[in-house]
C-alpha cells in the first residue's frame, strides 16, 4: 500500500485501515441516536468527531445528511442552511404557474380569439417541514439524523442560537414530529448546553439535548496501536517492538494524542524511514519533528511572537509562561502548574505569590490569534495547536547569563 494510503489526515471519509475504535464513545453514541433526544458530540478540533460518527454511522446502517453551522452564519440562516444539505441537488421549487384563457369572440366581420393571461402564486411551503419531508421520502424507513457540523460557528449570534433551539423544540410538534429524524450536533468546546442559555426557551431545549462524554486525544496505547497497524501491518517496514513503543511514544508527546495531528506525524514519519537508507533510526524521529513543525511554523511562530512581552526585561513573566507552557509534559495547564515550573526554572525570579499567572493564562486565550484555550468548567488550559508547544521549545531559550527568555530567529 502507498504511504498516503495509509495515513490520511486530511480526508473527511473514515478511513477504516488506521481507523483507532474508540468503543465506549461509539456505544454511547448509537445509543444516544435510538432514544429519544437529541444528541450532542463535542471534543477538541482534531480528535476525530467527524470519522467517529461517521463509522458508527455507517456500521449501524443510519441516514444521515450533513449541514454546516460555518454556512449558516454566512448565509444568516440555520434553516436555510438545513434546506440546502437535505434537499436533492437540482430540485426546482415552483414558485407559480400561468393559466392562459381563451374565449370565442364574434365580432362583425369575423370570428375572433381573445385570450387571457392570469398568474396564480403557489402558497410557498415551510422549507425546513419541505426538506424534512423530501429526506424521508428519499430513504424510506430507518434512522435519520441531521448532523449539524461545527456549532461554534454561531455560538456568539443569539439569532441563529434561538432559531436553532426553536426548531429542535419544532421536531417534537406533530407536523414535524411524522418525520422521526433526529439531530447530532457537533462542536468543539464541552458545556455545550451553556450556549443555549442565551436562547429564549433554554429548558425546553435542554430537555431535548444529551450532551455525550467528550472526544478526547489518543491515548498513547491507541497511538500505539494505530503505529502497529500502519507500519507493519499495512506498510510492512519490519519495526521490532522496541522501535514500535519508541515511535508511539514520540509521536504521542508531540502531538498530545490529537488524532489528524497523529495521523499527520505518521505519515511524515513513514516516508522519512521510506528514504532512509539504513532504515528506521531515531534520526528519522528527529528528521520528522523538523518537517513536521515546519508544515505550520509560520503561522506557530507568527502566534507565539504575538504573545511575548515586547521588552525585554529579566522578569519578564508571561515570556516564562510561554517558556514553561512549552515544556509541561501535561495536556492540561493551570496557574498553579505554572507557578510551580516557573520556581524550578527561574528561582530567582519567583519570589511572589501567585505572579499573576491566573491573568496571564486568560490574556493568552483572549486574543483572536489565542494561544490556549479555556475549558468552561474548570480553571485548566489546553494548548490550541500541538505544533505551538514544538515551536516554543525551537524558538525560546534562557540566556545562559540572567536567564531571561530570548527568541531565535529563523527563516519561515
Amino acid at each position: 500500500m502507498k504511504i498516503n494510503e495509509v495515513f490520511t489526515p486530511r480526508t473527511s471519509a473514515v478511513n477504516l485501515k488506521t481507523y483507532v475504535p474508540r468503543v465506549s464513545l461509539e456505544v454511547a453514541l448509537s445509543r444516544s441516536i435510538q432514544g429519544s433526544m437529541h444528541s450532542i458530540l463535542f471534543g477538541e478540533s482534531g480528535n476525530g468527531k467527524s470519522w467517529l460518527y461517521k463509522k458508527v454511522f455507517a456500521q449501524m446502517g443510519f441516514h444521515y445528511k450533513v449541514a454546516n453551522c460555518a454556512n449558516a452564519s454566512r448565509i444568516n440562516s440555520v434553516s436555510e442552511e438545513i434546506y440546502s444539505a437535505l434537499m436533492p441537488r437540482g430540485k426546482v421549487t415552483k414558485i407559480g404557474f400561468d393559466e392562459i384563457k381563451e374565449a370565442s369572440v364574434k365580432a362583425i366581420v369575423a370570428d375572433g380569439k381573445l385570450s387571457n393571461n392570469t398568474h396564480y402564486k403557489v402558497d410557498k411551503i415551510d422549507p425546513l417541514y419541505e426538506s424534512m419531508s423530501s429526506f424521508r421520502s428519499q430513504i424510506g424507513t430507518g434512522d435519520a439524523i441531521v448532523v449539524l457540523e461545527n456549532l461554534e460557528a454561531i455560538f456568539e449570534q443569539p439569532n441563529l442560537m434561538d432559531e436553532l433551539g426553536n426548531i429542535l423544540l419544532l421536531l417534537d410538534d406533530p407536523v414535524f414530529g411524522e418525520f422521526n429524524i433526529k439531530f447530532l450536533i457537533v462542536g468543539v468546546p464541552n458545556g455545550i448546553l451553556e450556549y443555549f442559555a442565551k436562547t429564549k426557551n433554554i429548558e425546553s431545549v435542554a430537555n431535548r439535548l444529551e450532551e455525550l462524554p467528550k472526544v478526547g486525544s489518543l491515548t498513547k496505547p491507541m497511538v500505539g496501536t494505530l503505529v502497529e497497524k500502519g507500519f507493519n501491518e499495512l506498510l510492512h517496514m519490519g519495526l521490532t517492538a522496541a522501535e514500535l513503543n519508541e515511535i508511539s511514544t514520540h509521536v504521542h508527546h508531540r502531538t498530545l494524542g490529537v488524532a489528524q495531528r497523529v495521523q499527520e506525524y505518521c505519515e511524515r514519519l513513514a516516508y522519512e524511514i521510506e528514504d532512509s537508507k539504513a532504515g528506521y533510526t531515531f534520526s528519522c524521529l528527529e528528521e520528522s519533528d523538523k518537517k513536521w513543525l515546519s508544515i505550520g511554523l509560520r503561522q506557530a511562530y507568527t502566534v507565539i511572537e504575538s504573545h511575548l512581552n515586547s521588552k525585554q526585561t529579566t522578569i519578564a513573566r508571561r515570556n516564562q509562561a510561554i517558556y514553561c507552557i512549552g515544556h509541561m509534559n501535561s495536556h492540561q495547564i493551570d496557574a498553579l502548574s505554572i507557578v510551580e515550573m516557573i520556581k524550578t526554572e527561574f528561582p530567582n525570579t519567583a519570589k511572589e505569590t501567585n505572579m499573576g499567572l491566573a491573568a496571564i493564562l486568560a490574556e493568552l486565550a483572549s486574543t483572536d490569534s489565542p494561544l490556549l484555550r479555556k475549558n468552561p468548567k474548570t480553571k485548566e488550559y489546553r494548548i490550541v495547536d500541538p505544533r505551538y508547544l514544538m515551536c516554543i521549545r525551537v524558538m525560546l531559550y534562557k540566556n545562559s547569563t540572567d536567564y531571561s527568555i530570548e527568541k531565535r530567529f529563523f527563516k519561515l
